[in-house]
């Protein structure tokens, strides 16, 4: 594990890791910018699709950067959509990193199960644990206020979760992106 790390940190010191990851983090700022409401304060976005595809093509610690830039981007380019916390910044970096960590350097073989894991810990740790706990720090209500209504989103958005994510990988898979420009 620590190998991967420190071989996906190499694919930032090239011009074209560098410009494979400019445009994922304009990627994942511009999707961030649209949102799907789902009940209530839920939505939904697509990036955690270019999260899991950084990770595939670029590794942990390049997806870990470009979630943390593409969340502060998409940010200032949408600030109309709600307030500034940087621990949401924090969860982003995270589930890149856990993309990167479970998808880079990855076969086919095994992928789907490597998929299911993935986003069943970014689900559980970063989207339900995490994330709740940022917004009753936000905005200062319990933690259960948030709990039951973010559990249910997430279980019914996981399956898509797994669909997309392993849809990026064949997409990547069958254009060579990973293989042709690094």
């Amino acid at each position: 594990m620590l190998e991967k790390i420190k071989q996906s940190a190499k694919n930032l010191t090239t011009v074209r890791g560098i410009t494979l990851a400019g445009i994922f983090i304009a990627l994942h700022a511009v999707l961030g910018i649209f949102k799907i409401p789902f009940a209530l304060d839920n939505r939904i976005t697509l990036t955690f699709a270019v999260s899991a595809a950084a990770g595939i093509v670029l590794g942990p610690v390049p997806a870990m950067i470009i979630c943390g830039f593409g969340d502060i981007l998409g940010f200032l380019l949408n600030p109309g959509g709600g307030s500034y916390f940087p621990g949401f910044t924090i969860s982003a970096m995270l589930g890149g990193l856990i993309y990167g960590l479970c998808f880079y350097k990855r076969g086919k073989k095994y992928f789907m199960l490597w998929t299911i894991l993935a986003v069943f810990m970014v689900t559980l740790f970063v989207n339900i644990v995490l994330n709740t706990y940022w917004l009753s720090v936000m905005y200062q209500k319990a933690y259960q206020v948030f709990a039951a209504m973010r559990i249910i989103k997430n279980l019914v958005v996981f399956p898509v979760h797994v669909i997309v994510i392993y849809a990026v990988f064949m997409l990547t898979e069958k254009t060579g992106i990973g293989k042709k420009y690094l």
